[in-house]
């Protein structure tokens, strides 16, 4: 159901997908205390991915809700995917490396069917 709604409705789901993943970190801010989840969120080595979030969660919910844009409602809504995912693996034990180790692989597949 998510597939067909993302190819037709992006604004939809983007605006659906936002929300949810506005709960996600408040859930996180819930388990953690809302100032510590801050003091993280706004922490050096965290700082640029939590621009990229907020600044992708931001364009998603302007492309979605006032310029009901196909194009940019998909394009927040990966960025924002990408971002969400990220955060939310930071959080356990070995979770960048997995994504790493997991980003590499990927890169090395795609590397081996592409004719050139």
């Amino acid at each position: 159901m998510t597939l067909p709604l993302l190819a037709l409705r992006p604004g939809k789901f983007a605006l659906a997908f936002s929300l949810g993943s506005l709960l996600v970190m408040f859930g996180f801010a819930v388990l953690s205390g809302p100032i510590n989840h801050l003091k993280h969120l706004a922490s050096p080595e965290r700082l640029p991915f939590s621009a990229a979030y907020i600044g992708s969660l931001i364009a998603t919910l302007y492309f979605s809700v006032v310029q009901q844009s196909y194009l940019g409602s998909i394009i927040g809504a990966i960025v924002q995917i990408i971002a969400l995912i990220t955060y939310i693996a930071a959080y356990f034990p070995g979770g960048t490396q997995t994504i790493r180790f997991g980003g590499q692989m990927l890169l090395r597949g795609a590397g081996s069917s592409l004719p050139w």
